[in-house]
């Protein structure tokens, strides 16, 4: 009898500790990095363990400029996705840490155009399209204001490869279009690599 009522204990005990790993929760919200760039965030999976989607619209810019010697415009867009795991574990009743990983990949394009109304008639134009696949590690903290509203923090060291090409054309190669490819490493820990959030749990 007492070997049964043991067992029946650590059946139930069992049971609950899986109750409690397996709560399912899905979070959504709002992401903003270096105060500049937003995107949105999506999270799903249990209290310790969730998958996670990131996407992130950075700030382009666009600028004209026309006057009597010149008129040139400027462009700039990108976007980035992350998916990923995150891992939690509660400090307090208020605080949690998070830990995980990311892949990444993001898009950036650069545009220049130049009209030179001088005699000189410097004109230049310049494009250049990027890709960038990485991964990068996952370090953060989240505040839980009340049971649905998650205010979060986190740092994202990344490593990423860089590719992509360059147009160029004007005055200064003879008015030839030279188009060139670019590559190169990114890695480290910088400004753009922090992040903050605000979401919304259900």
């Amino acid at each position: 009898m007492k070997k049964t009522l043991l067992i029946f204990m650590a059946l139930a005990m069992s049971f609950f500790v899986i109750a409690q790993e397996k709560t399912k929760q899905k979070e959504v919200g709002l992401l903003f990095n270096d105060f500049d760039n937003f995107g949105l965030t999506f999270k799903t999976g249990t209290n310790n363990s969730l998958w996670r989607l990131n996407s992130l619209i950075i700030s382009g810019n666009s600028q004209d400029e026309i006057s009597d010697s010149s008129e040139y415009s400027q462009n700039r867009l990108g976007c980035s996705f992350k998916l990923g795991k995150e891992y939690r574990k509660a400090i307090n009743e208020n605080l949690e840490l998070r830990y995980g990983a990311d892949i990444s990949f993001s898009y950036n394009q650069y545009e220049y155009d130049r009209n030179d109304k001088t005699v000189s008639d410097n004109d230049r134009y310049i494009k250049q399209i990027e890709y960038e696949p990485g991964i990068n590690l996952v370090f953060g903290f989240n505040y839980l204001i009340n049971n649905k509203i998650i205010l979060g923090a986190e740092l994202l060291p990344s490593f990423s490869y860089m590719f992509g090409t360059e147009t160029d054309k004007g005055y200064y190669n003879d008015d030839k279009t030279i188009k060139s490819d670019i590559s190169g490493f990114r890695y480290g820990l910088s400004n753009t690599s922090a992040y903050l959030s605000l979401a919304y749990r259900f």
